[in-house]
């Protein structure tokens, strides 16, 4: 599987409303969250996602967005000031070897990696990372675009997950992706 980093200018295109229509984040993500929650995501982008789980967490939870490119954490920032859940939204520019999520060790309820993971050179290392990072019985959602990864690369990023400790709990049928939900412990 080939590197490829989203280009931050696409996050327009990704942050576009009407992708709703055929990824709806309220769909997608509502049966996991519970007001209170600490959620945990991976490449953000401009907060397609991250907007809707500010809103699903309420005024006690809370959503770290992690990524890599600063104008991707920018825009989500202004987008979330704009929506007027800035306050719920914490963001953080990681590198290329880490999240910057120490301080997060098992304090993460929810985590969500959608269309990131093949943009990563270190697939275990990033998994161990979340792993780490979620409480004992938090959860991971993977999604991965079909026109970036073929269902073998990833089969290939779901055993990379598995090595890191991580249990595949369910597939969900996502629009053009390969989704599966995982768990720190297989016994919910």
């Amino acid at each position: 599987m080939k590197k490829h980093i989203c280009p931050w200018y696409v996050g327009y295109l990704l942050a576009n409303p009407l992708r709703r229509l055929f990824q709806n984040p309220k769909n997608i993500l509502r049966p996991f969250i519970k007001e209170g929650m600490t959620i945990l995501e991976v490449g953000p982008g401009m907060g397609f996602f991250s907007l809707p789980l500010a809103k699903f967490v309420g005024e006690t939870g809370r959503v770290v967005c992690v990524d890599l490119q600063e104008k991707m954490i920018k825009s989500l920032r202004r987008r979330a000031d704009k929506a007027g859940l800035l306050t719920r939204i914490e963001t953080r520019l990681s590198t290329e070897t880490s999240l910057q999520i120490d301080d997060l060790r098992e304090k993460v309820d929810f985590a969500l990696a959608f269309a990131v993971v093949h943009e990563v050179s270190d697939p275990k290392k990033l998994f161990t990372q979340i792993f780490n990072s979620l409480k004992r019985e938090g959860m991971l959602l993977v999604s991965e675009p079909t026109g970036h990864v073929t269902k073998g690369e990833f089969d290939t990023m779901l055993s990379i997950a598995q090595s890191a400790g991580l249990k595949i709990l369910d597939t969900l049928n996502i629009a053009r992706s390969h989704s599966v939900t995982l768990s720190k412990i297989s016994d919910f």
